[in-house]
């Protein structure tokens, strides 16, 4: 029989009945490890709560951990705890944090940049076209996206972020074997497909539930440097998450809009209440976070690449951009032909160096904005 490992004992600890994230972290605390935990209660310690204790005892957690590692091992789940290098550091200072968390993707959850995107159900057109924004104007710091796969905001800033090459996490409310809403499982498995990834608190087989949802908010707040609510309503759980960034000591940003939309009432309540800083422009979060963009000498980045003449007047005026820059601007700037033009960046799309977005706008590839 192979040894058991801590990990396989305290995945074992959150699977008995009537022990949750909570008392998790309490019994962790006290005693140290998981394994403490069982072999207290194997004997009996009275320090342990004699209902805790039964349930332990009473449990066959142990066996079920040892299937489910194996499980997860073969759908490239991993199990992270809060000793590893590879669990979001950010979360380690909470509170509450998650004792355990289950990741599936390819994204590191330590970058340097994490900004998480919340907002209502019901986005309105003012709403994508504001997350499409931002985002876009976000492409030179390179931050990870973090939302929650949810309808409306959430979803468009996930979709947003891929097809602008970011990397994007989704925090769910269940668990990895039962995505929420499974009208978006398409999608979450493209995340985990090109370096974004999957994260939950939830073991396999974990119910949905209101407690669910608003437990998935605290780790939505406290995994990014940032949180920005885009559009909410009075009563909206977007809030819920902008609270629990206040009380984490993290910058919140809230999107003004129509003193008459109730898409837009808890944003400002947020802002009024001096919840929120007010976000007009990504400049107003670079400036409150202090962010920078650090650009690669031209001649370093490119120094493998064959460009002519062309394609270098071009990428010289993308890395002097701050946002995407419309293929008018660049017609005036480069002063090449059209035809030039247009060979030029087609040139640079096919090589990687660049990205063509809507509206006929250009951005260079997130990988040369660092």
């Amino acid at each position: 029989m192979v040894p058991l490992t801590e990990k396989h004992y305290r995945l074992a600890l959150s699977l008995v009945p009537g022990i949750g994230c909570a008392w998790l972290r309490k019994l962790l605390a006290y005693f140290g490890s998981a394994q403490a935990v069982f072999a207290a209660a194997h004997k009996g310690n009275t320090l342990l709560p004699y209902k805790i204790a039964q349930s332990i005892t009473a449990s066959s957690s142990l066996s079920q951990a040892e299937k489910i590692l194996q499980l997860y091992e073969t759908e490239g789940i991993q199990l992270l705890t809060t000793e590893e290098e590879t669990y979001p550091k950010r979360l380690l200072e909470l509170p509450d944090r998650p004792s355990l968390l289950y990741y599936k993707g390819q994204a590191t959850l330590n970058q340097q940049r994490i900004v998480t995107v919340v907002g209502t159900r019901q986005l309105t057109s003012y709403g994508q076209a504001s997350i499409t924004k931002f985002l876009e104007q976000l492409l030179p710091y390179h931050p990870l996206v973090v939302s929650g796969l949810a309808y409306g905001t959430d979803i468009w800033a996930h979709k947003q972020a891929l097809e602008m090459g970011l990397t994007t996490v989704a925090v769910l409310p269940t668990s990895l074997q039962h995505i929420y809403p499974t009208a978006h499982k398409k999608i979450a498995l493209e995340m985990c497909g090109v370096k974004g990834g999957l994260l939950t608190e939830y073991p396999i087989e974990s119910g949905l539930g209101p407690h669910t949802f608003v437990a998935r908010n605290r780790i939505l707040a406290g995994l990014a440097d940032v949180t920005i609510v885009m559009e909410a309503k009075e009563k909206s759980g977007a809030l819920i998450t902008a609270y629990h960034a206040n009380n984490y000591h993290r910058e919140v940003f809230a999107l003004p809009g129509s003193i008459y939309a109730a898409t837009s009432a808890g944003c400002h309540r947020l802002i009024k209440r001096n919840q929120a800083h007010l976000l007009t422009h990504i400049d107003d979060l670079a400036y409150i976070m202090n962010w920078t963009v650090h650009h690669q000498r031209q001649a370093d980045a490119y120094a493998n690449y064959p460009l002519t003449a062309s394609e270098q007047m071009v990428l010289k005026q993308l890395q002097q951009a701050i946002e995407p820059i419309t293929i008018e601007t660049l017609t005036f700037t480069t002063a090449l032909p059209p035809g030039t033009l247009q060979a030029a960046l087609l040139s640079l799309e096919l090589q990687g160096l660049l990205r063509a977005l809507p509206g006929n706008r250009f951005t260079l590839a997130p990988i040369y904005k660092q």
